[in-house]
């Protein structure tokens, strides 16, 4: 792919990226407000589960269309076979299985949400397919401006009917239209490819089992790869949601959100440029571009993001209300967490480029052990240390993963590790620089805070010779 191509993608979705991040913090201002831990944390589990099952329903199909170049029109009939199917056939699944999963999750508002609520379960298949689609044909500009149209109609919708109906049922519906318009956005989009596909090889039956049957140790291992990932990824939710009441949930959700939707909405914008690429890219460049994006990692996204946890600290109480108080501790472990997962991300796909998902399995049972076991431990405990655990053990799997991906692309470890310990430095410093200073004065710390960021910027320029405004320069000019 040309260069120039990749950098426009990036610029596209970083910049709309910042646009919905704007938009979601203005909302779940309000959301957390009129809401309680109760409504977040249903929210949250129901919208996790729905996920997990439309992952796990969709068999790998849309990971195995996006890197098929030799039947690539045979694995999209296949992948709109699959979409259709399991999702008519998990909707009845959930509908049914309700109550057993507001018992399970000690929640009846829970069970009634599936109970009339699993029909968006088809959207989510629907949406995954068109959106792999997209990736295929590298319609970045096309993607990024689906995410703002979406986050734009259920910011705009929901806070306006919020403010006459408090329920977590009106979020929740108005969330999910805003998925149905991102599909429907990307469906016109691609309407020739798609409608004529689907109107000529929808109705045979035996292409979707051919695909299955032909791929089906890829296929085996990539769906189970999404298994373990989605329940390890998601523990406090999934996993602890099953031992604690709602209101845990919502405060895990509330500092969660604070802090993870920046940086998932960065490395998913990231990500789903760097994928496709890298599924057409000799392992040479794949090593260079990880480098390089490696090195934004340390140099400036994780000075950031510890500034922005620092400021978030002393704004909860204020813009949300006492009732969130509880959930200020819980930010410097959310830095932890998702800090930690700027390593995975864009180069997560590498496994599944290189046709080896059986050694993303492999890293998934290990960090499912770790994190579920230290999680368990913690929680032995509180529900706090739980988190605490599971923050940490995650820190140290998904750098774990950095380190496998580069040695499949034939990159010496040593150098691998080196990178990654070299890329700790100015954050480390700059942690230090937040505990020698965070007996102050609230105001005090947070001038001393910026300041010591912008220092800690402009050094590193210095001693790279240039190197980070350079990097940055290049992603936005």
């Amino acid at each position: 792919m040309d260069k120039k191509q990749v950098l426009s993608g990036i610029r596209w979705t970083l910049i709309t990226s910042i646009l919905r991040r704007i938009l979601t913090f203005v909302l779940f201002y309000f959301i957390a407000r009129w809401l309680s831990k109760e409504d977040l944390g249903v929210f949250r589990t129901y919208s996790l589960i729905l996920g997990f099952v439309a992952v796990t329903g969709i068999l790998s199909l849309d990971y195995h269309y996006v890197i098929e170049e030799r039947q690539k029109n045979v694995s999209l009939i296949a992948l709109w076979q699959i979409s259709i199917i399991a999702g008519v056939l998990c909707f009845f699944i959930i509908t049914f299985g309700a109550g057993f999963l507001g018992s399970l999750y000690k929640s009846v508002m829970l069970g009634r949400t599936f109970q009339f609520a699993s029909i968006f379960l088809i959207i989510e298949f629907l949406r995954r397919t068109v959106r792999s689609v997209a990736t295929k044909r590298m319609q970045f500009k096309e993607l990024a401006m689906a995410e703002t149209y979406n986050v734009l109609f259920y910011s705009v919708v929901s806070i306006i009917a919020l403010y006459f109906v408090r329920s977590v049922w009106v979020f929740l519906i108005v969330f999910y239209l805003g998925n149905l318009f991102e599909t429907i956005y990307l469906w016109v989009v691609n309407r020739s490819l798609i409608q004529g596909k689907l109107h000529i090889h929808l109705t045979r039956k035996l292409l979707l089992c051919r695909v299955i049957k032909k791929h089906r140790s890829f296929i085996s291992f990539a769906t189970l790869v999404a298994i373990i990932n989605q329940i390890s990824g998601n523990a406090p939710i999934l996993i602890l949601g099953l031992l604690v009441k709602p209101d845990y949930l919502g405060i895990f959700y509330f500092a969660s959100q604070l802090v993870g939707v920046p940086v998932g909405m960065f490395t998913a914008a990231i990500n789903q440029v760097f994928f496709p690429v890298f599924a057409g890219t000799k392992d040479g460049d794949i090593g260079n571009m990880a480098s390089r994006y490696l090195r934004l990692v340390g140099n400036l996204g994780l000075p950031l993001l510890l500034l922005f946890s620092v400021i978030l600290m002393y704004l909860i109480g204020w813009l949300f209300g006492s009732k969130w108080d509880e959930a200020v501790s819980y930010v410097p472990l959310m830095f932890v967490l998702f800090g930690s997962s700027l390593y995975i991300n864009p180069i997560g796909g590498i496994p599944f480029v290189k046709r080896k998902p059986s050694w993303e399995l492999t890293w998934n049972i290990f960090a499912f052990v770790i994190r579920i076991g230290a999680m368990m431990l913690g929680l032995q405990t509180s529900f706090f240390m739980a988190i605490l655990a599971f923050a940490a053990a995650s820190a140290v799997t998904n750098i774990a993963f950095y380190l496998m991906s580069m040695h499949l692309i034939k990159i010496d470890l040593f150098a691998s590790t080196k990178q990654v310990l070299i890329s700790l430095i100015p954050t480390m410093m700059y942690a230090v620089f937040i505990l020698l200073i965070r007996s102050l004065q609230p105001l005090a710390v947070l001038s001393l805070s910026l300041l010591g960021c912008g220092i800690l910027l402009c050094a590193i320029n210095l001693v790279s010779n240039g190197l980070l405004k350079a990097d940055i320069k290049q992603l936005l000019s």
